[in-house]
């Protein structure tokens, strides 16, 4: 697969100690919930809470506090995408699409907004192949990135997206519109963003029949 880019820096940052140690502790891919609804989230820093004070705050975790049927299998890692491999190695949609879509009834893919970074014949390849991956899946939701201050071109990025889903028969949410509380970053929610975040969700799951 020749889609993928590596958008990292010339050393790893050091935050990339911390991500592998959590994986160390929890697994590269974490349990949330005892529903009985399974629902696989394949994501960036948003289902990874990595800016959170406390990750229990993030809205995966509060997904499965307001929708006590779900529970929730999650494959997150910041600063990735369908083709941005992130700063801590190759770790985009592409690279980790198989695993997540083995078995999954319901796989919501949640990002795009690391992808602003890759030029649109890149991110085109790369969704193309996630989407065919993701064809595995029972059902699929495919959420894409937020409007926020601190990056550019969403828009692009969420138009890529929606015209794939359609293409595939997926359910597209865009979340250009969602108005959440952001961080000093103006890129990630705050606690009470990541709350409203994961109602918007569970709203969208509910709507979409999976929970």
């Amino acid at each position: 697969m020749a889609s993928a880019v590596a958008l990292t820096r010339p050393t790893e940052p050091p935050g990339c100690d911390d991500i592998r140690a959590y994986q160390e502790r929890y697994g590269e891919v974490e349990r949330l919930g005892s529903g009985s609804v399974p629902i696989t989230v394949l994501g960036d820093s948003y289902s990874a809470g990595d800016t959170l004070d406390d990750r229990g705050t993030r809205w995966t975790d509060v997904l499965v506090e307001i929708a006590p049927d779900a529970h929730v299998i999650l494959d997150a890692v910041p600063f990735t995408g369908y083709a941005n491999r992130g700063a801590c190695g190759p770790n985009s949609f592409v690279d980790r699409i198989d695993r997540a879509a083995d078995g999954a009834q319901t796989l919501v893919l949640q990002g795009g907004l690391n992808d602003v970074f890759a030029d649109a014949d890149t991110l085109e390849v790369a969704v193309g192949e996630v989407f065919d991956a993701a064809a595995a899946a029972d059902d699929v939701v495919v959420l894409g990135p937020l409007d926020v201050p601190g990056r550019d071109g969403e828009s692009a990025v969420d138009g890529a997206l929606e015209a794939a889903a359609r293409a595939h028969g997926f359910t597209y949410v865009s979340a250009l519109d969602w108005d959440l509380p952001l961080a000093s970053d103006g890129v990630h929610p705050t606690r009470h963003g990541d709350r409203r975040y994961a109602e918007l969700v569970r709203d969208v799951l509910l709507e979409h029949g999976v929970l």
